[in-house]
Order: structure tokens, then C-alpha cells, then sequence
């Protein structure tokens, strides 16, 4: 079988074997980058010959040839040869190279990855980085870092040391890494809704739209509502347009996404006699407008315009939107909307990583199956497979990469059945391990015994005696501790050759043990223990700090320990 991810579009197999085990290039004239990708292929000077021909400037599509001595690749552009030298990098990972030819090009032009490192949690500029070496080796094509506050802004100097922030540095570091990897490094910033810790500052409180907003003791839910700029004072503008000034020189994208999504406060406004549509629209044309002047082309999220579809025809021609649904079943009717009005769309399912300590494989499947392939029937440029942090960001990255293997899978061959071949393919270049998405799916299905959302109101519940958004607890500590027990027993007999997604789905696993033993304190029961809250609390902090900032990390041991000490 050979395995490569994405699934390629026209393969043949000819008899014989490659018979080097490393390549020797022709390297003048060649695009830096390509010079860059080369040197993760194995090469040797005795190697076979590896000619590379580009054909122009521009495209994606490559042809790749491998004879019994040789191997030859042709490509449209530079990017082209780019994904041609993943292909070979993924047919060097088998033992045996049959000579083969192969012709390929993506099913989109657009192939996003959409990372959160504003609630809780920012990665280094290394982990960053082996994220686009991911995206690279996927043929994905761009990346945004969902910014609310956690970025060197003047207007939060004073929140910087409790929450974290990547400064212009490490943004321009990062962007130079994705152009090395032909990956548009996009930003992406709030500037209408979901601006909560600038508007809880006392000097910006007066331009929210809810002036008599008091903060519930659950911070994490705070971030999610009622945190709307208010558009009818004037200073609002002025506001956004400072951001956007800082945050325009860190990016050489000709993008920029103001997001612009569930500004939910604005419907009080309707009870004023004030039409929120009208006031919605005219708002987000004043950011477009600022935008435009730094010559960026705009993005923003559709889910407000699709409550008011009359106000589409009023937005610019030249926005590009961003059509996001995450549900198991989403609706095709959200795209086609757009896709009748003529206006340009991306579709954005999601990993279902949020609220987790692990993805939520039995969401993100068909989520982003469906999305991907009502995209492409209704003309959208492209997938942007979002992986959200909501309520601490929890999970680590490495528990969200099936989700963006499948993702790119999606945007580069979207008619691709999602089944035991293409688990086997995940498994051989992902995890490089035969059991690893039958471990996935049995850590997602234990996952679905404790609610992360739930266990954080029960915490804030019980310390603050808030009532507010309760919820039924249904508990079955028992079925939790049995899975716990019975899928760390066989994760812990095995060693990967990646083993860090080994240990991280271990760590997962015991920590939804964790969560459920603890609730079952909160809601004072007796219970049974299996489990060392804080053994696996410095478990989980020593790979948040090889992997992340520090950032809000000490809001979850602050939950936990509580949690352990009732």
C-alpha cells in the first residue's frame, strides 16, 4: 500500500523497484525554498539523479515520475515542486519505492489551518514552527492565530504579564518560516466582538455595548459573551483602527481576517427602535474601509450577515467570508446562500478540540467531510479547518492533528472516503504506529463521559456558589475509571516511533479520570480514587511549559487543586 496524505489524484504503479535509498539534485536556479525542502529529503552525492523542471511562476500542480534510477518532477510553479517534494518525502517513509508516476493538483486553492492562542494557552515560536512543518508536509497552504489580546498591543499593556502574548518579533519570525513553507501567514484579529479583557479595562468599559455589564466569577464563559464594541460612540473606530495599525506590520499576507463574529450584545439595541443589522453592517464597513487603506484584501466571519442576509449586498464585492459551522450535521443551506449571492466564501469546520483534552473524532469526521464537499459543489475558494481554545484551551496541539491530517486530506482531494484505508495512511505517516487512530477514537469516546464546560461551571459553582448556567450532571465514574484503566494498560505496553502522541493521549486519558473523580467530590459523593490529581497536574504542566508560555496555565491548577482540597 502506499500511503500519502492527501490522497494524490492520478497514481500508476510500473514494475521494478527505486533502487537508491538517497537523491543527488541539480540545485542552481532552484527557488530557495525548494533548497530548503530538499535537504529533509535523503540525499547523498552518489544518489540517484532527482531532476526538478518549473514551468512558470505560478500553480500548484506537479507531475512526479520515479524510474528504477531515477526521479524526475515537473511542476506548474515553484509551489507545485514544493507539494512534489512532500509526496517524496512521504514515499520515502516506505520501505520498498515502487517506480511509479504520479500527477496531482489540489481541489482548492485555499487549504487553511486556524489556530486559537488567545484563551489560555499561546505556543512558543517553536511549536509554531513544527505546526507549519505539519501544515507543510500536508500541502496546506495558509495559517491564522486567532488574537483577541495576545499581542504586544499598547491598549494591553497592563494584562500583558497575566495573559501572555507573542510580540511583532515573533510574528515576523513566524510569517518568514511559513513563506519558507509556501504558507500564507494571515492575520487575524477581533474588532468588533469578543473583545472582553479590552473592554473590562475601566478606561474602555464605557464603550461596551452592555454599560451595566458585571463580570460572572467564570472567567472563561466571561470571554465568550457580552463583550461587544459599542458602534455608536465615536471613539470605537479610532479604537479598532489603533489595533489594526499595530498589528498590520507583523504580516506580509495580502489578507487580513477582522473577524467580526457573534457580536451578540447588539440585539439590545433593537428594543431602542435602532436597527442591529443596519448598525452591524455600517460598522463593519468603517473597519473594511481601515483595513483597505493598509491595502489588505479583508476576511471575516459570516454568521452575523446570515442573520440579516438582506445587509450582504451591502457589504464590499471584494470581501472573502469565512462560513463556519461545527456541528456533526451543517447545514448546506449556510452555503449555498452565499454561494447564490455571488459573493466569495471559505468553509470553516473545526477539530472539536475546544472544551477537550482531546479532538472529538466522531464531530470533527463528518463536520468537516461535509463542509469540505458542500464547499466544493458551491464554488468556495477553499477550507479553513479551525481548531479553537475556548475555556482554558486544554487540549495540546498534538490531540488536534488527526483533525488537520484531515483537514488537508478535505481541501487537497475532497472526494476522499474517510475509512479503514485512509485510517491506515494516518496511522503509517501521523503517528507511525498501526494502533494509533484506533486509540484516538477510544480516548474520544471516553472523553464523551465528562463535559470540560460542565466541570468548569460545577467548580465555579461550588467556590462562588453561582447558580447561574447549571447544567444535569450525569456521571458514571465507574465507566470512566474502567476505560481509563483499560486504554492506558495498552498504551503503556506499546513505545511509537512519535511517541509524543502516545504520551499525550495517556496524559489525556488519565486527566478525564481526573475530571470525573473530582466532579464526583464537587457533588459530594464518595469516590474511589484512581487517580493523583497532583501528580498528574505537574504531568500536564511540564507539557504545557515544553510546548507553550505559561499564559493562564495557572487558572486550570487553580481548579483543580481547589477541586482536590474540598
Amino acid at each position: 500500500m502506499i500511503n500519502l496524505i492527501p490522497a494524490v489524484k492520478n497514481l500508476e504503479i510500473h514494475s521494478n523497484f527505486f533502487a537508491a535509498k538517497a537523491v543527488c539534485c541539480e540545485k542552481s536556479g532552484l527557488d530557495a525554498r525548494l533548497l530548503s525542502a530538499l535537504e529533509k529529503l535523503p540525499c547523498d552525492p552518489s544518489g540517484a539523479p532527482l531532476d526538478i523542471r518549473i514551468n512558470g511562476d505560478e500553480g500548484e500542480a506537479y507531475t512526479l515520475l520515479v524510474e528504477e534510477n531515477r526521479i524526475s518532477i515537473e511542476a506548474a510553479g515553484p509551489a507545485g515542486a514544493f507539494y512534489a517534494i512532500q509526496t517524496l518525502r512521504q514515499l520515502f517513509t516506505h520501505k520498498e519505492i515502487p517506480c511509479l508516476s504520479i500527477e496531482d493538483e489540489p481541489d482548492f486553492p485555499y487549504r487553511g489551518f486556524y489556530h486559537d492562542v488567545t484563551r489560555g494557552k499561546i505556543p512558543t515560536v517553536e511549536r509554531i514552527k513544527k505546526l507549519i512543518d505539519q501544515m507543510a508536509y500536508y500541502k496546506l497552504n495558509s495559517l491564522q492565530l486567532y488574537v483577541e489580546h495576545t499581542f504586544e498591543f499598547e491598549e494591553y499593556k497592563q494584562l500583558r504579564d497575566s495573559t501572555g502574548y507573542l510580540t511583532k518579533e515573533d510574528l515576523l519570525e513566524i510569517g518568514a518560516y511559513c513563506r519558507e513553507n509556501f504558507i500564507d501567514f494571515v492575520p487575524s484579529l477581533s474588532t468588533f466582538g469578543h473583545l472582553y479583557e479590552l473592554l473590562e479595562q475601566p478606561q474602555y468599559r464605557h464603550l461596551r455595548v452592555l454599560k451595566n455589564y458585571e463580570a460572572e466569577p467564570n472567567l472563561w464563559r466571561n470571554r465568550m459573551v457580552h463583550h461587544t464594541l459599542d458602534p455608536e460612540q465615536p471613539e470605537s473606530i479610532a479604537l479598532v483602527g489603533s489595533l489594526i495599525d499595530q498589528y498590520v506590520p507583523c504580516f506580509e499576507s495580502e489578507w487580513f481576517n477582522i473577524c467580526c463574529d457573534e457580536t451578540f450584545d447588539l440585539h439590545s439595541y433593537d428594543a431602542l427602535g435602532v436597527d442591529s443589522g443596519k448598525l452591524y453592517v455600517d460598522f463593519v464597513k468603517k473597519i473594511i474601509a481601515h483595513t483597505q487603506k493598509h491595502g489588505k484584501k479583508v476576511m471575516m466571519w459570516a454568521d452575523i450577515l446570515l442573520k440579516y442576509p438582506q445587509t450582504i449586498g451591502e457589504i464590499p464585492e471584494d470581501i472573502c467570508f469565512l462560513n463556519w459551522d461545527y456541528s456533526a450535521a451543517p447545514p448546506e443551506e449556510k452555503i449555498t446562500r452565499f454561494a447564490q449571492s455571488g459573493r466569495k466564501q471559505i468553509v470553516c469546520p473545526g477539530t472539536t478540540t475546544w472544551s477537550r483534552l482531546c479532538e472529538n473524532v466522531a464531530v470533527e469526521e463528518p463536520n468537516i467531510c461535509r463542509m469540505a464537499r458542500y464547499g466544493h459543489q458551491h464554488g468556495a475558494l477553499g477550507v479553513l479547518n479551525t481548531n479553537w481554545g475556548d475555556w482554558g484551551n486544554p487540549c495540546s496541539l498534538e490531540l488536534a492533528m488527526y483533525g488537520l491530517v484531515l483537514g488537508a486530506e478535505m481541501s487537497w482531494s475532497v472526494a476522499t472516503p474517510v475509512d479503514e484505508a485512509f485510517y491506515s495512511r494516518v496511522n503509517a505517516l501521523l503517528y507511525e504506529n498501526e494502533n494509533g487512530m484506533k486509540y484516538l477514537k477510544e480516548l474520544s469516546a471516553l472523553h464523551e463521559h465528562v463535559n470540560w464546560n460542565d466541570f468548569c461551571r460545577a467548580y465555579f459553582y461550588h467556590r462562588y456558589d453561582y447558580i447561574s448556567d447549571q447544567r444535569e450532571v450525569r456521571l458514571n465514574v465507574a465507566a470512566v475509571q474502567k476505560g481509563y484503566t483499560e486504554l492506558v494498560k495498552k498504551l503503556s505496553a506499546e513505545q511509537w516511533l512519535r511517541d509524543e502522541y502516545r504520551q499525550e493521549m495517556i496524559l489525556a486519558a488519565e486527566g478525564v479520570c481526573v475530571i470525573a473523580e473530582l466532579w464526583e467530590k464537587l457533588l459530594g459523593r464518595p469516590v474511589s480514587r484512581l487517580t493523583d490529581t497532583r501528580q498528574w497536574l505537574k504531568k500536564y504542566s511540564e507539557k504545557w511549559m515544553q510546548k507553550n508560555q505559561p499564559n493562564e496555565l495557572y487558572r486550570i491548577l487553580e481548579m483543580f487543586e481547589y477541586c482536590e482540597d474540598i
